[in-house]
């Protein structure tokens, strides 16, 4: 890990927050900068916490915590407290939930004063709000969320149920304002090329906000605001070219320079095992080869939450296949079909099993496309394979075996006669794998659904607080809250999470099994 100051400054400017509420704005404030602040110089600050490309942002992040989705695993021990043996320290435990909020809330205010609170300027910064407080949301539970403004941060929390239903507000309200603002401005961008993700196109930004939309509905059951975003006039992501990627710019894909640059990266167990046990086509696009010897001709995942090794043991895994130039999804359209197919086996949309598997099928075409696979006779021997099922874990080079505990033998062909259940999982399943590297989503749908079958950790470290095959539901709150915010933190706790802050307590959204 790099540049370790930035972290520690982060911390302390959260703390610093913490005690001098009313400066809020003052800390984040350039004071030779002009009174009335640009918002194209302050929305991309708010942008990159959509999905960090600052790199130690993105390991302490989206790596770190995203490891419990599956996709990765840390190939460092950095002194041995770490998330996915479920003992990260107090301090690695409060980076997502302060970071966070530093780079929303003190830039958000900004763009709030000199749009005199509405306008196209404040429907995007609220837009990219919502979407990052989901992630909190999604890390911590219930947060303070509607009762934040400029000078108040520290203020009682919402519900986690409230808190999603804040957040649906603002994806609607922006995606309605943006899109009725590029229907009077068809060629207007006041963004440019200071968006990372869109260049400044606020038809796609509101096409993201209604597949986000659909996103926390789908989560939280909430069948009204998924019909919400679904019938929203601003439409939906729905091609590969309107995939929301955050480009990585002159700072470089993190992912790359975590797992080549300093070695600390290294593709998960879990990925590998389902993609090889399918033979799936995008492999090459997600993988590298293992270069242990006797192995270069396989991809081999390495098993997350060992609490003690040498990086030089471990540094022959599969590493992530990517270029400093590889941009980082955001939300992509294969995820759009995945959850309208689920919501088609519900019955939230017209169509039933029958419409579910087209948006299933349709899903994985995507998924495919967006990953180089153009044969389409390969495409459809994948969807038509009805015997291929996810390998077990048994033949790692360092002997860390494992035979899945429910032996998942989930297979890709839709069959009329499969259970709804089965079928849900073969969708989450088809989900998690083209939503690759998106860690911290797939740690949410783990949690929400049960599915797929992760590898569990193997040694766990939380002195019994959390579950070896569960695994951890959620992180505590950061130290800074129960210090400085210490009354609304203790009712939160107590009415909103049975009690007890731990990482063991399931967010009212999560499979209790």
């Amino acid at each position: 890990m790099k540049n370790r100051l930035k972290i520690t400054l982060g911390i302390l400017l959260a703390n610093l927050l913490a005690g001098c509420t009313g400066n809020f704005e003052d800390y984040n404030t350039d004071h030779y900068a002009p009174a009335t602040a640009d918002p194209t110089m302050v929305l991309p600050t708010m942008i990159d916490a959509m999905m960090y490309v600052q790199q130690n942002d993105s390991q302490m992040i989206d790596q770190m915590v995203g490891s419990l989705g599956g996709y990765f695993t840390c190939s460092n021990r950095w002194g041995g407290q770490n998330f996915d043996t479920f003992n990260p320290s107090a301090d690695w435990n409060q980076t997502p939930y302060n970071t966070m909020f530093v780079d929303i809330y003190g830039n958000l205010f900004e763009v709030e004063e000199t749009s005199q609170g509405s306008g196209h300027w404040m429907a995007i910064a609220n837009l990219i709000r919502a979407a990052v407080m989901i992630r909190v949301a999604d890390i911590y539970g219930p947060i303070p969320y509607s009762q934040v403004s400029a000078g108040q941060m520290y203020v009682p929390y919402d519900s986690n149920e409230t808190v999603y239903k804040n957040i649906v507000t603002h994806l609607q309200d922006a995606a309605t304002t943006l899109y009725e603002y590029t229907q009077q401005y068809p060629s207007s961008k006041p963004m440019g090329t200071s968006d990372p993700i869109y260049t400044g196109d606020y038809a796609l930004w509101a096409r993201l906000a209604n597949s986000l939309t659909m996103r926390v509905a789908i989560r939280t059951n909430d069948r009204e605001s998924f019909e919400q975003a679904y019938s929203n006039k601003a439409g939906l992501i729905e091609t590969n070219a309107q995939n929301a990627m955050m480009s990585a710019g002159i700072q470089g894909n993190p992912y790359q320079l975590a797992s080549v640059s300093w070695g600390d990266l290294r593709v998960n167990a879990s990925i590998v095992d389902y993609m090889s046990g399918y033979n799936d086509p995008r492999m090459a696009a997600y993988f590298t080869k293992s270069t242990f010897s006797g192995y270069t001709d396989q991809y081999v995942g390495m098993r997350a939450g060992e609490a003690d090794f040498a990086k030089s043991d471990v540094s022959a895994y599969s590493l992530p296949n990517l270029t400093s130039g590889s941009p980082l999804p955001v939300f992509v359209a294969a995820e759009t079909q995945f959850l309208l197919a689920e919501a088609a086996l519900k019955g939230w949309i017209d169509g039933g099993e029958t419409k579910a598997r087209e948006y299933y099928e349709a899903g994985i075409r995507l998924s495919m496309e967006q990953n180089g696979v153009t044969d389409s006779s390969i495409v459809t021997d994948y969807l038509n394979n009805s015997t291929l099922a996810p390998n077990g874990h048994e033949n790692d080079p360092r002997g860390t075996k494992y035979n899945y505990a429910r032996k998942t033998n989930v297979k890709i062909s839709w069959d009329a006669e499969t259970s709804q259940e089965r079928h849900l999982e073969q969708i989450i399943t088809q989900k998690w794998i083209a939503n690759y590297p998106m860690g911290l989503e797939a740690w949410a749908e783990y949690r929400r659904t049960g599915y797929p079958e992760l590898t569990p950790v193997i040694d766990n470290l939380s002195g019994g607080t959390v579950d070896s095959n569960r695994g951890m539901r959620r992180l505590s709150y950061p130290l800074s809250e129960k210090d400085y915010n210490a009354t609304n933190y203790q009712t939160a706790v107590s009415t909103m999470l049975g009690g007890i802050d731990t990482p063991a307590v399931d967010l009212f959204w999560a499979n209790k099994n």
